[in-house]
């Protein structure tokens, strides 16, 4: 009967699940939430409604479906007895005149409704009064009086169209005035009479607490049962304290009422919440109490197979799909496996058959071999998961995606999607990879990442900048075909997980990548594609942009011929001005080839590595390499635009941070090319011209003195500091970076 501790904990679950909503989390895709419950509300205690809607619906139904919820609620629970007077007299005072349910009752002088309101009142008030501790009760005394009289009044009409809202003023009125007996044979009358629902529900547990009183605890027990009152299910049991944990709460509710619908909630709350990789396997975990945690959940496995063992009343699916995460979490995905066979037998609820399907998914590609039988499996797994995820899309979802920054940062704010990014981003696409299926890891990591964008299509983007505002005003929605073509930055499609993982792969695998993507060989290539992003010009700029940081430029130029004027206009980095600065120029010199930078980049190194193998002039065949160095050096640092993606790509992934050894062994063949070609100058006037270029004026002046070059520098220079590429490199390394 006391509701506070248990109604509070609830408040604050739901509390926490809401203030992620506000401000989520984010995570790697391996740490979303996968211990789910589609229906969790469904589920909760009977009394967890209690100050919840069902009150104000049934008075919605027992007056006009017209009247809004909130003005019921108003009238109900927070309206004064001098008001519900008035009411009675067909007068509305100032504060209920706007009501629109006191309005209905003056219109339709229902005086029925309006002295329950009363009596309701007047019973709440003495109720409270009584349990005030300068209340002293005698046997003349007043509120004992008024609350006889109001139970007696309650009895009388406990028939009727109010019948069960008089017989619950009754029982309570009789609750306080400590009279048990009479409690249980008015409730004997009247049982037959009240209908189920919520009303009935907190009428058994007040005759629960009443049997309770009169140390009639198997009936207590029953009644606690019949109105899924835990709280005072477990103060029935003397073995029940305030200490205990969680789990030895669960397990004495199991041993009274083994087939109790909370258990769905109460699991949830131990494991709901749980991030394996940020928690269970992280030693130094940020959260405070993780070895309390692990205790709880190691107790919680043990429960979970006194359950499967024991009564056959229990919801055997439920227990051991709970099992089958806590396995998993512990390390043994075999036992998962077997538990997950169990759940899969027993379970006959639709909605907890959806949660164990995605289990299923999600164990299975944890322990299955990675061959063409898993490909198939994984295939009608997907076809059914795809499914759910674009036939429960709500108002939420769609607001959450549409805005982008949820999906960037990996927040887990819709299940299905997040079931799909965490099985397919956090297990799936790294084994593909080991086992070389480079491919198909990229097709379902595209998947993972566009299924839920595409099936919305719309983005939402607050604008900023006068000009886009003047242009689009403060907040404009777009198709993603628009947003891609807007002109704005691109926030998504270059940090997407899809863009980090080709970020992480070599040219060859991206190139056979986009041969399936334009020729899909089998039906599952075909469905994959069918729910990606497959731009080929998106395509074809990361695979020529990959060759150019692979330093393959034949390869380069092939690919990035592909790609149309349009879609560079699009990018980040042309928006951003990266792609303007000339890589052929020791200066900071702007490049007039913005547009087109990474095509014409690509032709003029392709050229040069051609010109310097077929040039026989050793002077000339030094020039032509340092060129060719400058580009290179350049591409990997001022033009960094050219062969990477780390300042355009978007706020939240660093996709540079794969990139370290290309960029080490670029800028090592530019040094070996400088060396070779300084060393290879046979004409003095070349050479000085050469490390002039360079700013080497002490060497100029110093090596090749009569050359013209070196008069220059004596002329006009009265510094002789050299910047020796293999010291200091250039002047501006490390400024634009």
């Amino acid at each position: 009967m006391k509701y506070a501790r248990f109604i509070t904990t609830i408040s604050l679950l739901f509390a926490f699940v809401q203030a992620q909503a506000c401000v989520p989390p984010y995570y790697s895709p391996s740490e979303y939430y996968l211990f789910h419950f589609v229906d969790l509300l469904d589920y909760a205690p009977g009394n967890f409604n209690l100050y919840g809607n069902e009150n104000c619906l049934l008075w919605q139904q027992q007056t006009s479906t017209s009247i809004p919820l909130e003005d019921i609620y108003h009238l109900v629970y927070k309206s004064d007895l001098k008001q519900l007077t008035e009411l009675k007299s067909g007068r509305l005072l100032e504060e209920v005149k706007e009501n629109q349910m006191a309005q209905w009752l003056v219109d339709h002088n229902d005086q029925e409704a309006i002295d329950f309101l009363i009596l309701a009142k007047n019973c709440e008030w003495l109720r409270r009064e009584s349990l005030s501790p300068w209340y002293y009760p005698s046997k003349e005394d007043p509120v004992r009086y008024s609350l006889n009289d109001i139970a007696e009044v309650a009895k009388q009409k406990s028939a009727g169209r109010f019948a069960d809202r008089y017989a619950l003023q009754a029982i309570r009125a009789m609750t306080s005035l400590q009279q048990y007996e009479d409690i249980i044979g008015f409730w004997d009358k009247t049982e037959g009479r009240i209908p189920e629902g919520f009303l009935r529900q907190m009428m058994q547990s007040y005759v629960a607490g009443a049997y309770a009183r009169l140390d009639n605890l198997e009936e207590a027990k029953r009644y606690f049962i019949s109105a899924n009152d835990l709280n005072g299910l477990l103060e029935c049991d003397q073995r029940y304290n305030g200490n205990i944990s969680r789990v030895e709460r669960m397990e004495l509710l199991y041993e009274s009422y083994p087939d109790c619908p909370a258990f769905r909630l109460k699991l949830w709350e131990i494991l709901g919440h749980i991030e394996p990789d940020r928690q269970w396997n992280d030693e130094d975990s940020w959260y405070w109490n993780w070895d309390k945690e692990k205790a709880e959940i190691n107790q919680l496995a043990a429960l979970c197979d006194k359950v499967l063992e024991g009564d056959s009343r229990a919801d055997k699916a439920l227990w051991a799909y709970a099992a089958t995460y806590i396995a998993h979490l512990q390390g043994d995905d075999n036992k998962a496996h077997r538990y997950l066979k169990t759940a899969e037998k027993n379970v006959k609820d639709p909605n907890l058959a959806d949660v164990i399907k995605v289990m299923r998914m999600y164990i299975d590609a944890q322990i299955c071999t990675y061959d063409k039988t898993y490909e198939q499996k994984l295939f009608t797994q997907l076809r059914w998961l795809q499914g759910m995820v674009e036939t429960h899309i709500d108002d939420e979802v769609i607001a959450s995606t549409s805005s982008l920054y949820e999906l960037q940062i990996n927040c887990s704010y819709y299940y299905w999607n997040d079931a799909m990014r965490c099985i397919l981003l956090g297990t799936v696409c790294p084994k593909m990879i080991k086992a070389g299926k480079t491919t198909l890891a990229l097709q379902l990591a595209n998947m993972s990442g566009y299924t839920l964008l595409n099936e919305i299509n719309q983005i939402d983007v607050d604008m900023w900048s006068p000009m886009d505002i003047a242009k689009y005003g403060d907040r404009t929605s777009f198709t993603l075909e628009q947003y891609r073509h807007s002109g704005l930055f691109n926030s998504y499609d270059y940090s997407s997980c899809l863009a980090e993982m080709m970020d992480t792969l070599s040219a060859n695998a991206l190139m056979t990548y986009v041969q399936i993507v334009e020729k899909p060989q089998t039906p599952f290539q075909r469905f994959l594609n069918a729910h990606s992003y497959n731009d080929l010009d998106f395509l074809n700029e990361m695979v020529g942009t990959h060759c150019l940081r692979e330093m393959r430029y034949a390869d380069a130029e092939r690919y990035l011929s592909k790609v149309s004027t349009e879609y560079f206009l699009c990018t980040n980095v042309y928006k951003e001005g990266y792609l303007n600065r000339d890589p052929f120029s020791l200066g900071l010199r702007q490049w007039s080839h913005g547009v087109e930078a990474k095509y014409r980049f690509a032709k003029t190194m392709n050229q040069l590595e051609r010109e310097i193998a077929a040039t026989a002039d050793p002077n000339r065949k030094a020039l032509l390499m340092l060129d060719f160095g400058i580009g290179l050096r350049n591409s990997f640092d001022y033009c960094w635009a050219l062969t990477q993606y780390r300042q355009g790509a978007g706020y939240f992934y660093d996709l540079d941070a794969h990139n370290t050894n290309c960029v080490q062994e670029a800028m090592d063949r530019a040094e070996r090319l400088f060396e070779e070609a300084f060393a290879s100058f046979t004409d003095n006037e070349y050479a000085a011209q050469a490390q002039l270029l360079f700013s080497n004026y002490k060497t100029v002046k110093e090596q090749y003195p009569e050359t013209v070059a070196a008069e220059r520098v004596r002329g006009r220079c009265d510094k002789f500091t050299d910047y020796h590429a293999e010291k200091k490199r250039f002047a501006y390394l490390g400024e634009y970076n």
